[in-house]
């Protein structure tokens, strides 16, 4: 079991070599790549620290962990763990806690299409050179996906199958970052087996889900950096004698108002997420202490995220978690995805799509029998059906409506996560308040929007399910979309015409004079905000590697030595590590394979 890794801020020391603010995929790598080079590193995150057990196990306990914050403000702790944006016609979901959205994401580690890195909005450097490769490589190292050995026998996969035949595809298995063994993981902490109960989406209070917590930043606190929670970074100003002043408030505190104080830093790296990170910036830009690129802000993308259920299928889903101990006596659920449709074979990889079957949490159980049912009686589309095929239908929804989620019409849902490539064209700008704005305009008609709504239906109707948007993509309720893969904000470039940071992350420098290509020296980003398109696939695994790549130009640039050996096992087991050199050898071929690949024939050709 994984031991407490955080400190409170008031340990927080005047200055470090290194502050690395946000603690998710990129900034977990920043943590880790920097401590094992000797540096003093801290690490700034704005939420609380969670270890297994603590995570929400019912409907209460899951409404008081949620926040929401919009144009009106915020409803909710701010340090509560599921963290929702409202913009302009999208909102956005992701974590607030030590591990950011690795906490609540549903583990997928898969590669984009290998055409997605011949887009020119990639620099020149990240098209051309091995590093990326590397990154990869070094990102599966740590992050250890495995295919689920029992996948081919949840329910939800087989319902998944049925959907497949429609469009005459195989099922594509997932690799995902949880472990079926219990032992220490790259880091040296211990984890406990996965039980299959299908929480990963509500935090795994098993301890199986290899989170960047118990991972990256883990081993960043192996090899000497101090970790800090409940500490959010508003912004950035140069210091002339320590580099860097990193201006910061308790997460709770209602105002900055006598609660603002900066630490410094030589370096810092910005790893706050898409959101966070440009809201960081934006607000120094707006403060006149950063000269930054106009295109701050710019390309923000949804990745192409639709969500979307099969309501009452004619075979038995089993697509809610249901904890630990279990809620219902059920077959294993399987983690939260497991399997993929994947249809991005296609001639241009922008019309390429991708869609999973996905677990919901169990700590939402109880609530959705009374959410689904008038949801698909008001929202949703389905095929004719006889007179028996809807007797039979009520009596599900009954059911299900009387015994609840484990039994009738809601053990009889599909949850779709389907991708594609947006325009990425979306905004994020501050409002008069201070407060992150999303802008993006007509989002939800875009042609990608509804190639994925046709490719769904298609999938629902297969298993005989009525096909439901996500209701909040509803008119009548707003009509915005959810993603839970939010890019861009920060995109690299080959000099501030046409990105805010260059292909190792470092911010450009727009100050009167300075060269287009100049950079302010030891600032960088490092998360999703720096993808300058949209990916066409879950994008945790690209975030890690371009992460990896950056920190390995960083230490090259300084002339600094990363160490490489094992970490310390952190726990009372003194396990062995897994042979690194042997995992090593499998990812390079693993890697060496997905980049050969060529785009399957298009029907025609």
């Amino acid at each position: 079991m994984q031991a407490r890794l955080s400190m409170p801020a008031s340990k927080l020391k005047a200055h470090y070599d290194v502050i690395v603010v946000g603690s998710g995929y990129g900034a977990g790598v920043a943590a880790s790549r920097l401590a094992r080079c000797g540096k003093k590193v801290a690490v700034l995150e704005r939420g609380r620290e969670f270890l297994p057990g603590d995570f929400p196990e019912g409907m209460a306990a899951a409404a008081a962990e949620t926040q929401m914050t919009g144009a009106h403000g915020r409803v909710g702790s701010s340090t509560a763990l599921f963290d929702i944006r409202s913009g302009k016609d999208i909102n956005v979901l992701m974590a607030c806690g030590l591990g950011g959205t690795s906490l609540i994401n549903a583990n997928v580690c898969l590669l984009p299409d290998s055409r997605v890195f011949d887009d020119t909005a990639w620099p020149a450097d990240v098209r051309r050179d091995r590093l990326l490769a590397e990154g990869f490589v070094r990102a599966r190292h740590m992050l250890r996906p495995e295919v689920s050995p029992n996948m081919a026998s949840y329910e939800k996969v087989k319902a998944l199958r049925i959907a497949a035949s429609a469009f005459e595809r195989p099922l594509t298995p997932i690799p995902v970052h949880v472990t079926y063994e219990d032992g220490p993981n790259a880091a040296g902490v211990e984890q406990a087996a996965c039980t299959e109960c299908g929480d990963c989406c509500g935090g795994c209070n098993i301890g199986a889900k290899t989170t960047v917590a118990c991972t990256y930043i883990a081993d960043a606190k192996a090899f000497g950096a101090e970790v800090f929670t409940g500490v959010r970074v508003l912004s950035l100003s140069k210091d002339e004698q320590h580099g860097w002043r990193v201006w910061a408030m308790p997460t709770d505190a209602d105002t900055p108002r006598g609660h603002k104080f900066f630490v410094t830093a030589d370096i810092v790296v910005l790893g706050a997420g898409t959101l966070g990170s440009t809201e960081i910036l934006l607000r120094s830009q707006s403060e006149g202490t950063l000269a930054l690129s106009d295109w701050l802000g710019s390309r923000f993308t949804s990745n192409g995220d639709a969500i979307a259920l099969a309501y009452n299928n004619d075979v038995p889903v089993n697509g809610i978690g249901v904890g630990n101990p279990p809620k219902a006596q059920v077959p294993p659920v399987g983690q939260a995805v497991n399997a993929l449709i994947d249809l991005r074979h296609t001639k241009d990889v922008r019309d390429g799509l991708a869609m999973c079957e996905c677990a919901l949490p169990s700590a939402f159980a109880s609530a959705l029998p009374a959410l689904l049912a008038p949801g698909a009686a008001v929202f949703g589309e389905q095929e004719e059906r006889s007179l028996g095929d809807k007797l039979d239908e009520m009596e599900r929804t009954t059911d299900s409506l009387i015994k609840g989620a484990y039994q009738g019409a809601v053990h009889n849902t599909q949850t779709f996560l389907a991708i594609g490539h947006d325009a990425g064209n979306g905004l994020m700008r501050l409002d008069d308040n201070d407060r992150l704005e999303l802008v993006w305009m007509n989002g939800p008609q875009q042609r990608v929007f509804q190639r994925i709504e046709e490719m769904l239906k298609t999938a629902s109707h297969a298993t005989g399910g009525t096909y439901m948007r996500n209701p909040v993509s509803e008119q009548v309720l707003g009509g915005n979309l959810m993603t839970v893969h939010p890019l861009g904000g920060c995109t690299m470039g080959e000099s501030r015409a046409n990105g805010v940071v260059n292909h190792k992350g470092q911010l450009f420098d727009a100050s009167r004079g300075a060269a287009p290509d100049a950079v302010h020296e030891g600032l960088y980003v490092c998360d999703g905000a720096v993808i300058p398109c949209p990916l066409g696939i879950h994008p945790l695994l690209t975030i890690t590697a371009l992460a990896e790549r950056a920190m390995i130009l960083l230490a090259r640039d300084r002339g600094w030595h990363m160490r490489e050996d094992a970490a310390p096992v952190q726990a009372v087991s003194a396990a062995p590590a897994q042979q690194p050199e042997k995992a090593r050898e499998r990812n390079l071929a693993w890697f060496a394979r997905w980049r050969r690949r060529t785009p399957a024939p298009v029907e025609g050709e």
